[in-house]
């Protein structure tokens, strides 16, 4: 049975046995609600926390997820740079992308570039300074300046977070990636403040969506249909899982273009 919602940005995870847990992959989230202390315990090298198994796919890639994780311990940016989602999701989102999207991301990092790569214009809002000027260093010396130019980057975090994506405008985004850390940034809020900055037809991404502490963020999108990917994501050994939500609609209405103020 699933534990009650966490009501607050409190969720604590760990490995209750951290030589022995780690390599197991028995992984702990434990929070308090006004009803007292929840917990939730899986083992993520099989299941999600909502217990679904990796797809085939990603699966069958295991070799390129250890490449790539053990890549990530030497150099964070990778040599080809792709967004740290489940593989099948990454398909996904290179299929519904196109050059000139307006994309939003919160939690910039590989997935900043490989949106640039692919022609988007990116507002990303980042927590880490040293983490925005790599990003940025890449941008410019790897993509060329045109592509650094579509990039408008944010260093920020909570509050000022939230604020800084309710100043964008409504209905003036096609995809808003919300992938940042819950101890910067609660991702729920990102949702909340993102999504009617969404065009309509846009998409909302959420990544580790199984996850206890982004249950909330689901909650917030449950009037859409959902599409959700379980697997492995580069860099990342464990399961895991990506939710998309397409908003149907826009309080401004749809955009003459991707490109539109």
């Amino acid at each position: 049975m699933r534990p009650a919602t966490p009501q607050f940005n409190n969720v604590r995870t760990f490995y209750e046995r951290p030589l022995l847990d780690r390599w197991t992959g028995r992984y702990t989230a434990e929070w308090e609600n006004a009803d007292g202390v929840h917990r939730k315990t899986v083992h993520n090298r099989l299941r999600d926390f909502e217990g679904n198994a990796p797809s085939l796919h990603s699966l069958l890639r295991l070799p390129r997820i250890l490449r790539t994780y053990l890549a990530s311990r030497r150099r964070p940016i990778l040599a080809h740079p792709v967004p740290f989602l489940v593989l099948d999701a990454v398909l996904f989102l290179d299929e519904i992308l196109e050059p000139g999207m307006r994309v939003l991301e919160v939690g910039g990092g590989n997935s900043t570039l490989w949106f640039l790569e692919r022609g988007a214009q990116v507002t990303t809002i980042e927590h880490s300074p040293e983490w925005a000027r790599e990003i940025e260093r890449y941008a410019t010396d790897k993509l060329g300046a045109e592509a650094a130019a579509r990039l408008d980057l944010h260093v920020c975090e909570g509050v000022d977070a939230i604020e800084r994506i309710e100043r964008l405008g409504s209905g003036t985004r096609n995809l808003a990636l919300i992938d940042c850390k819950n101890a910067h940034t609660w991702r729920r809020d990102c949702v909340a403040a993102a999504r009617p900055k969404l065009r309509s037809r846009g998409w909302m991404v959420l990544d580790n969506s199984d996850h206890p502490n982004n249950w909330s963020s689901v909650e917030l999108m449950s009037d859409l249909e959902r599409v959700r990917f379980t697997g492995f994501a580069p860099m990342c050994p464990v399961v895991t899982q990506t939710s998309f939500w397409q908003v149907k609609g826009s309080s401004v209405g749809v955009l003459a273009s991707p490109l539109a103020a």
